[in-house]
């Protein structure tokens, strides 16, 4: 099922995260299609954290960018292979299912090493001089490559051998076995008496025999002898080559290869794909395999589907979103310049809150929220209305705040308070969070601005962080390559704020507003950043623009 994402805006506020919230739930119960996730692109401030802590409710959960992953492309159903499984098994998977690499795992699901043609030429071509190779085998895979029966398990399940045909006189046998590096050798052979008795005196690991009808065939006394005996059901050079094709896959892997994540971005995965010699690379998960990521999931053309709440700028928007196809935006804010490729539904009104706008969008679909989403969108247009005082608050979010108190059964003007007092006073926080918690940058007429904004309910704490604020200040105009930043401090009680500067002097001149102290402002009745404090720097801007 396809999944879109909604999201607000960076530096989330109480209404982003609680309209992001609550419009999923509402898109979940009208399209089955698609599947709707809230999310977030930043920190909780402690006001929405205490919201979703007071209503029993997980938050949306963090979602850093919205890039193409792995995650987006990668096979998930991997067809992997055992480390003691076979070649033949790794061989078979190819010529069948069309795979070109296969992983190799332990346990279920760790990885190993992978295994792909590149290996199999390798272990076919080997470098040996004497030509006679040494492999790991294990005699319980006797039975998975070669057609026949075990007729007695030896004491070791595994083992180190190079092989060797009986189908010599007895005395050259001899002197080749004698010849070997290793002295451990596989026997395949017929019915040689002397040959056999030789191999059980000297323990070789196994005998393979062939041209056996039924065991009274088998007329040798395999008394002490410690090794498998195996009856092959076929001639001595079919048994020769599928004897090779029992060897473990973990004998022959190559365990150096790169692992990739889910979470690698699509363009580094590529390129760490194209620069080995494999076609496919491993994702893991904490050394557990999860999927398979191929040359043909580099060129997969991938677009997060997403749903804008409460913005629809993309410098406000979650990283990567100009990469994402965006089909919805639900915002009270201005427009600003985001385009897109196509049709979308844009839902706009200027209200106090974008949780208004989802109350309305409820009706609209003939549907009530729950009482846990109404006290959600309740506690978003509280938030952002200052509880009904800001002068952003309209009939609007007025009639919706009454319905989502009523199904809600929350007293809004109590909860209120509560929700605003639940935030740590000024002297508790450090300036890069008061200060970034909920700040927005704006670009207009060839300048790009900041403004943050928090809510207390006593102004005279401010005196004791106002030179740190004023540092932060200068700070974040630095980091964000700013012409001027601003933190507006309100007030929510006596409905009033003070606003600091970081010092952009042309523009403070040409503020309307009362300066009461060094780079600060006094702004009674400002409450709302949007509707009274950004219009009136937005005439500075256009001022000095002439």
């Amino acid at each position: 099922m396809p999944e879109v994402i909604i999201l607000g805006h960076k530096n989330p506020d109480s209404d982003s995260v609680c309209s992001a919230y609550a419009y999923a739930n509402l898109k979940n119960e009208i399209d089955e299609e698609k599947r709707y996730t809230a999310g977030r692109c930043g920190n909780l401030n402690k006001q929405t954290r205490f919201i979703f802590e007071k209503l029993g409710l997980t938050p949306p959960k963090f979602i850093s960018d919205v890039y193409p992953k792995v995650r987006d492309v990668m096979t998930h159903k991997v067809v992997a292979i055992d480390e003691n499984d076979t070649i033949k098994g790794v061989i078979k998977n190819i010529e069948e299912l069309k795979i070109r690499i296969t992983p190799v795992i332990s346990g279920g699901t760790k990885l190993e090493g992978v295994i792909s043609i590149l290996e199999l030429a390798k272990f076919f071509t080997p470098k040996d001089e004497d030509g006679r190779p040494v492999y790991l085998f294990r005699g319980s895979n006797f039975e998975k490559s070669i057609k026949g029966y075990t007729y007695m398990r030896g004491e070791n399940d595994e083992f180190e051998a190079t092989f060797m045909v009986g189908a010599m006189p007895y005395e050259r046998f001899k002197n080749r076995m004698e010849t070997l590096k290793l002295k451990k050798a596989i026997l395949v052979v017929g019915k040689r008496r002397d040959i056999i008795e030789y191999a059980i005196k000297n323990q070789l690991p196994a005998i393979l025999l062939t041209g056996i009808e039924d065991d009274a065939d088998i007329d040798i006394d395999f008394t002490g002898y410690k090794g498998w005996v195996y009856i092959s059901e076929l001639d001595t050079a079919e048994t020769l080559r599928n004897l090779q094709l029992s060897i473990p896959a973990k004998s022959f892997m190559k365990t150096d290869v790169p692992h990739l994540t889910e979470d690698d971005y699509l363009d580094a995965a590529g390129d760490i794909l194209m620069s080995v010699d494999h076609k496919g690379l491993p994702v893991t998960n904490e050394g557990r395999l999860i999927g398979i990521f191929t040359r043909s999931d580099i060129i997969k053309k991938v677009q997060k589907e997403l749903i804008l709440m409460d913005h629809n700028e993309l410098s406000q928007a979650v990283d990567g979103a100009e990469t994402a196809k965006i089909s919805e935006i639900i915002d009270h804010h201005r427009l600003g310049t985001i385009k897109t490729k196509t049709p979308i539904h844009f839902y706009a009104k200027p209200v106090g809150s974008t949780c208004t706008l989802v109350t309305q969008l409820y009706k609209v679909s003939g549907l009530e929220p729950d009482p846990k989403t109404a006290a959600v969108l309740l506690s978003g247009i509280l938030s952002d209305t200052v509880i009904l005082k800001s002068p952003t608050t309209t009939k609007q979010d007025i009639e919706a705040v009454h319905e989502l108190s009523g199904i809600s059964g929350l007293d809004f003007e109590k909860y209120g308070i509560e929700m605003f007092s639940s935030t740590d006073n000024l002297k508790s926080r450090t300036p890069d969070d008061i200060i970034g918690t909920d700040f927005k940058v704006f670009s207009e007429y060839g300048r790009t601005i900041g403004i943050g904004q928090v809510e207390v309910v006593n102004l005279e704490e401010l005196d004791g962080v106002k030179d740190d604020l004023l540092k932060g200040l200068n700070k974040v105009k630095e980091d964000k390559s700013l012409l001027w930043s601003m933190l507006l401090v309100t007030d929510i009680i006596r409905e009033e704020s003070v606003l600091l500067s970081s010092g952009y002097v042309p523009g403070e001149k040409l503020l309307s507003y009362k300066q009461s102290g060094d780079r600060r402002f006094y702004l009674p009745g400002v409450l709302s950043r949007k509707k009274q404090l950004l219009p009136e720097v937005l005439r500075v801007l256009e001022e000095l623009s002439e």
